[in-house]
């Protein structure tokens, strides 16, 4: 779960959120506008199934920000059984 605050002046709109990968996915995040010093989650999932070893994964985020794209990054490792 990525936790932010909306520090700006204006309202925050998240345009689109989408993950880098199939395994990488946001199940959850605001789809209304988020008020100045109003807070939110964009919740992110990663399946690990068939993978081991060090994780990079990342979420790209489209919002009325500049600039424009923020990515939020997943890393880990996933150990052998």
């Amino acid at each position: 779960v990525f936790k932010f605050t909306n520090t700006g002046d204006h309202e925050l709109i998240l345009l689109t959120v989408k993950g880098s990968c199939g395994c990488t996915v946001p199940e959850d995040w605001p789809k209304e506008p988020i008020a100045p010093g109003a807070t939110g989650e964009i919740k992110v999932t990663f399946n690990s199934a068939n993978r081991v070893g060090n994780v990079k994964k990342s979420v790209r985020i489209e919002a009325n920000t500049n600039p424009s794209v923020t990515t939020l990054v997943v890393t880990g490792k996933v150990n052998e059984k």
